[in-house]
């Protein structure tokens, strides 16, 4: 027990010495019944078996999931924190003396939110009112035990239409675990390989689908949800930020890292030049990716140029 488990406890013996509290509870048979009752009114986790094919044997791995969307719907049906989701873009401004400067203090006062919701109302007719539902989430390896003999892969959830105070406190409206990533055994014997490089990549982002899966469908054709202030709205998933180390981020972008010709996730910029501030280099896209696999497929020598 921590330390604030601890003072509660101290505080919850003291109400009930000076009877100022009951308890109810007599035996282990009915704390467990307490608990089995408070479960049915979370949502559960699922869990789902990925299969990926190595060395001509299918692999199967477990993920737990909680669908973000499950969740998010959870935040916006709660009386106490509608009130304070925001949903369209701003700009603020400060005097500095001389004149008036752009500051950013929230994720809406940014430009992707902006831009977000120029394409949204360019996109829908002019009826329909659309707001992005944006989530920050972020995943990295941990060891769930003092002694580290247990590792984890917990991936995290936060809603970025609340205040970053709210966000980032406690209770309901702060950062859920939304599952586990499967972690794959390390073999010395394969450490290194592409192989098995790209085994581990292929189980991140089959894993990483499932938590997604309704989040994708409503990208495409939004939700119909009416706001706290009875405002229908067509609501629409956006992955604001994808927060990893870079270990992490190396997979999520499918480049290999330090090793490669190119080892930014932002831009086309060669190891040789990564030192170098003065110069500019092309962002990376997706459709750029895209390209280069066409090419490697019509073209093995031609198409490794492209992704190294």
């Amino acid at each position: 027990l921590n330390k604030s488990h601890i003072d509660r406890l101290l505080s919850l013996i003291a109400h009930i010495s000076r009877g100022q509290t009951k308890i109810t509870l007599k035996n282990n048979t009915d704390f467990r019944n307490i608990l089995h009752s408070a479960t049915t009114q979370v949502m559960p986790f699922t869990k789902h078996d990925i299969t990926v094919p190595y060395k001509q044997e299918e692999c199967v791995y477990e993920v737990h999931a909680l669908p973000i969307w499950e969740w998010a719907l959870n935040l916006l049906e709660n009386p106490l924190l509608a009130p304070h989701f925001i949903w369209d873009a701003q700009c603020v401004y400060k005097h500095n003396g001389a004149g008036f400067e752009r500051f950013y203090d929230e994720l809406w006062t940014a430009d992707r939110w902006w831009d977000v919701q120029v394409l949204l109302s360019n996109l829908l007719p002019c009826d329909l009112i659309a707001a992005p539902l944006c989530f920050i989430v972020y995943a990295n390896k941990t060891r769930l035990s003092s002694h580290s003999t247990v590792k984890g892969y917990p991936v995290m959830v936060h809603c970025a239409n609340l205040l970053v105070g709210i966000r980032n406190g406690e209770g309901i409206s702060s950062g859920c675990v939304i599952g586990l990533l499967p972690i794959v055994s390390e073999d010395a014997s394969e450490e290194g390989k592409i192989g098995f490089t790209n085994l581990k990549c292929v189980i991140w982002h089959k894993s990483f689908v499932k938590f997604l899966e309704l989040v994708a469908q409503y990208l495409k054709t939004g939700y119909s949800y009416k706001c706290f202030d009875q405002i229908l709205c067509w609501l629409f998933p956006i992955l604001l930020i994808l927060s990893a180390d870079y270990e992490e981020q190396c997979m999520m972008s499918l480049i290999c890292g330090h090793h490669s010709k190119c080892p930014c996730l932002v831009c086309i910029v060669l190891l040789d030049e990564l030192h170098d501030l003065s110069k500019s280099f092309w962002l990376r896209s997706m459709q750029d990716v895209m390209a280069a696999l066409d090419a490697y497929e019509e073209n093995k020598a031609c198409g490794e140029e492209f992704l190294e």
